[in-house]
């Protein structure tokens, strides 16, 4: 299976040397960690280590069992080949779509929500989202209305955490496409899909944390600890997520140099992916979700 040989790359770096750890202009997580649990501090408990150990090791080992990770859509190898192709048209997007039922009712609600839509006219159909957003606008709602599923898990000890997170990878993953197109000249539509490949990934390591906490009797967690584990394992689970989907190799190496200290020494997908968790922050409304 391509890119099998190198699943546990990203995964087998030692916690706390990648670059996300110094450089202050690349944290993400701690904001989104405050925003769902708010900003009251919490007294490390005796057993804040010994959670974080257990959640490394338990991630770590999804390197040598990826049928852990979460499965593949099944239609995103033809949907991949098909926006990938600069000649295909919306109809033919559409088409596609049209056989999954959940994926167009998803693709549907994204079109008319706040964030994408464009007019006020509202989206009822794929037919008419060819007419209203675009082939390109296309584009951009298909991967995220596929990923949708994925990302979703319960609240548990982190309460909206995994909501924000959500949140946050759809901005994410238009300002690493804008980044992409704008400034490094790179697939604006490889770089959405890498934010949304690291957004997948936080959401396995909260699910990771979470259990390792409820399996200790443990309520709660300093939100630095929580965004630390976050910042550092959400790129290489997202790694390991691509290798398992068979996604192409500069996708790897893309989320491969969110380990590096060097935001300079990144290919330009690299860093699209790097700006984009920051750059999303700023168009959220976090204090709002402190209310």
């Amino acid at each position: 299976m391509p890119g099998r040989s190198q699943a546990g790359h990203a995964a087998d770096a030692a916690p706390g040397v990648d670059g996300s750890d110094s450089d202050p202009g690349r944290q993400w997580a701690l904001p989104l960690v405050e925003s769902a649990l708010g900003h009251d501090r919490v007294a490390p408990g005796a057993t804040d280590d010994e959670v974080v150990r257990a959640a490394e090791r338990a991630l770590s080992r999804f390197a040598s069992e990826p049928q852990r990770l979460p499965r593949r859509p099944q239609l995103l190898p033809e949907l991949l080949g098909t926006l990938n192709d600069d000649e295909a048209s919306g109809k033919r997007i559409a088409a596609l779509i049209a056989r999954d039922p959940a994926l167009a009712a998803a693709l549907l609600r994204l079109a008319n929500s706040s964030l994408y839509r464009i007019q006020p006219a509202p989206v009822e159909s794929l037919d008419r989202a060819v007419a209203l957003i675009g082939t390109e606008g296309l584009r951009r709602l298909v991967a995220v209305a596929l990923m949708q599923p994925v990302m979703r898990t319960e609240r548990g000890m982190f309460g909206r955490l995994p909501e924000r997170i959500w949140e946050h990878t759809q901005h994410a993953a238009l300002e690493g496409a804008r980044v992409a197109r704008e400034v490094e000249g790179e697939d604006a539509f490889a770089a959405q899909l890498l934010a949304l490949l690291q957004g997948l990934g936080a959401i396995v390591v909260v699910q990771t944390l979470r259990d390792e906490a409820a399996g200790r009797g443990q309520e709660t967690m300093p939100p630095e600890r929580v965004a630390d584990v976050l910042q550092r394992w959400s790129p290489r689970i997202g790694r390991l997520v691509a290798a398992e989907w068979q996604l192409s190799p500069r996708l790897l190496g893309a989320l491969d140099e969110q380990a590096l200290d060097d935001v300079a020494a990144m290919g330009g997908l690299g860093r699209a992916l790097a700006s984009a968790g920051p750059a999303a922050l700023a168009s959220m409304d976090l204090g709002q979700a402190l209310a």
